[in-house]
């Protein structure tokens, strides 16, 4: 599926891109959950843990009202990445969702000196 914002090629099924995080129109097969969050056994996530099949856990960076970061390497990628485990709740909330996304597209354009 291919985002109307940025051009980027996503798989079928996603409801956001990938690349630039803007909501992508949905289709049949998407579930009415806003995100796949929700779909997500709640656990702990320790050292050396594995999430979502990608992510090994490296440690926690932080934990607040929304939910914990974790350092991660995402094996598919070999890259350290920030993972950020939002609670439920707030899952649910589209407006919430909206600002996490906000979020992620400024993380994305900060390069470290």
């Amino acid at each position: 599926m291919r985002c109307s914002k940025c051009h980027f090629e996503n798989p079928a099924n996603t409801p956001f891109c990938g690349n630039c995080a803007a909501p992508l129109p949905p289709s049949e097969d998407i579930s009415n959950s806003p995100t796949e969050t929700l779909q997500t056994p709640v656990h702990e996530l320790t050292t050396s843990s594995t999430f979502g099949g990608r992510y090994q856990v490296i440690e926690e960076l932080g934990h607040g009202g929304m939910g914990k970061v974790y350092r991660v390497l995402d094996k598919k990628l070999n890259e350290e990445v920030a993972l950020k485990l939002i609670k439920p709740e707030i899952a649910a909330d589209k407006e919430m969702i909206k600002r996490i996304h906000s979020e992620l597209r400024l993380a994305r354009k900060i390069v470290p000196n």
